[in-house]
């Protein structure tokens, strides 16, 4: 006669290391998506500002256009070369 349960796990449930894996991949393909395409839209944004002739005046917004843009680039930089 066995002396374990019916009713106990011998292990507990924990997320595969393959779905793990999987929503890792496709948290990182969406930030690459969404830096790739922004930093592609934020130069425009930035354009106008230069073409109204605001940038000057909203030197901080220009300023803060520029950063989101480099760092944009920095994590869209790998989307779609896999």
């Amino acid at each position: 006669m066995s002396s374990a349960s019916p009713f106990r796990r011998s292990a507990p449930d924990r997320p595969s290391a393959r779905s793990a894996e999987w929503v890792r991949s496709r948290l990182v393909d969406s930030a690459q998506f969404a830096g790739f395409w922004s930093s592609v839209a934020l130069p425009f944004a930035m354009l106008t500002l230069v073409a109204s002739g605001s940038a000057a005046e909203q030197a901080p917004l220009f300023v803060a256009l520029l950063v989101a843009n480099v760092v944009a680039l920095r994590i869209g930089h790998g989307y779609k070369q896999h």
